[in-house]
């Protein structure tokens, strides 16, 4: 069973080594049965001010490869390479914006659009 475990562990860091480069392992102190993860600080964070109802498209640096969101937005909607939209019904066709995401794969992607039905603000921390 350990080897199985340790296997798939190999596997996943050679699959996605993007994982292993932005965190760092927090060891749990002894007789905790937990630990964590942290990011690395990011190569590169901006801040947008969203209106309402407004898209933003943000332009990423050249080099850019993952981008981590944090907002104080209750909804808010992103799309890479597009206008991003509130979501007011039914798509069906894989054009939709993503509501709240956490983070995007944005290799190859120059700008990503960004809209709240209400205004707020979030940052994106780029990592090259």
């Amino acid at each position: 069973m350990n080897r199985l475990i340790a296997a798939c562990i190999v596997a996943l860091a050679i699959a996605f080594p993007a994982l292993a480069q932005n965190q760092f392992r927090i060891d749990a102190p002894t007789g905790v049965s937990s630990s964590g993860y942290l990011r690395v600080m990011p190569t590169y964070t901006d801040r947008r001010v969203l209106a309402a109802n407004v898209n933003e498209d943000h332009t990423l640096p050249t080099g850019a490869r993952w981008v981590v969101f944090s907002s104080n937005c209750s909804e808010w909607y992103a799309k890479r390479g597009g206008t991003a939209a509130i979501a007011a019904g039914d798509v069906t066709d894989g054009t939709g914006s993503t509501m709240n995401p956490a983070g995007f794969d944005v290799n190859g992607v120059t700008t990503i659009g960004m809209i709240a039905p209400a205004a707020c603000t979030i940052t994106l921390d780029v990592y090259k």
